[in-house]
């Protein structure tokens, strides 16, 4: 799954590069870090498509024979999107947006259980690498700040920090884990891994948020780069029962009753690592709580 994320952020990146190195691009002049938008936002949502802005210039619809469907919309550059995920209290919005997918099918009632967005990290053609860290870092400090907390794979072990970070750049990690968005790497650090695809993980009543990074200097700029990033929304079905049974259609459709036990295999992983990291000398943050999973309750509660 994350070898093929890895490969659209790829193909992206490069898309985006020859975009922006191909033609005169200007951004939006009303565009600031501040939300005082030129337009008004193309509001997504997870669930009834319904309730989500699905028209405009660029929309379109994709019915697949195997009853999938794709919500899809692109920006014409020169005038990129402005894109606010609604989530009550954890809402956001996104500027520079390139392009947005949405997933959903027949034969899952929620609705559209995914979303990705597209977006780049300034209006700019390129920026330097210390403006781009410095934007990033902004972005995940915003996400924080509307109640979106850090995520760590039930197998993974608990760590913060810088320790989070030299965690996910060892070789036997590879990138591979969530990091600590409270910890700014170093120019240093930033400059070895912008290549690498890495990632910050969040959750908020019940949807669960990843930032992914992707760098290219195709255009040759000296000191600069173009930096792509996407967001990934997900609702507890995608996350939990795509994201734990893949390709396992009976599985996933029992992926409510199934889930514990799954839970629990891979927590016991978290705890075997865990202990192999504390004779290295690593800290584990014993504060960090995985999330209460909504619909895991609504079952407990519907059972009694």
């Amino acid at each position: 799954m994350r070898t093929i994320l890895a490969a659209v952020l790829a193909i992206g990146a490069f898309l985006f590069a020859v975009l922006m190195v191909a033609h005169h691009w200007s951004p939006p002049p009303s565009f600031s870090n501040g939300h005082e938008m030129s337009q008004l936002p193309t509001l997504i949502r997870l669930g009834n498509p319904q309730s989500s802005d699905l028209n405009g210039p660029g929309s379109s619809v994709d019915n697949h024979p195997t009853g999938a469907k794709f919500y899809q919309r692109d920006w014409q550059r020169g005038d990129l999107g402005t894109v606010q995920f609604v989530n009550g209290n954890h809402s956001f919005v996104i500027d520079n947006v390139l392009s947005m997918i949405g997933f959903a099918a027949e034969n899952v009632p929620e609705g559209i259980y995914e979303w990705n967005i597209n977006f780049g990290v300034s209006p700019e053609q390129a920026d330097t690498h210390e403006a781009a860290r410095d934007r990033v870092m902004k972005l995940l400090a915003q996400l924080r700040s509307l109640g979106w907390k850090r995520y760590i794979d039930s197998s993974d072990p608990r760590l913060s920090g810088k320790q989070a970070w030299i965690y996910a750049a060892s070789d036997a990690v590879d990138w591979e884990y969530s990091l600590d968005s409270t910890y700014m790497p170093s120019m240093d650090e930033w400059m070895k891994a912008k290549g690498k695809f890495p990632r910050w993980v969040f959750y908020a009543d019940g949807a669960y948020l990843e930032v992914s990074l992707m760098e290219s200097n195709m255009g040759g700029f000296v000191g600069k780069s173009t930096y792509l990033l996407t967001v990934n929304v997900k609702s507890e079905y995608a996350f939990y029962g795509l994201g734990y049974f893949p390709g396992n259609a009976e599985k996933i459709h029992n992926w409510k009753a199934l889930l514990p036990a799954e839970l629990e295999k891979y927590q016991a992983m978290r705890l075997k690592t865990e202990a192999a990291l504390r004779a290295q000398g690593y800290a584990i943050d014993t504060t960090y709580q995985d999330p209460p999973i909504k619909a895991l309750q609504s079952s407990s509660a519907s059972g009694n």
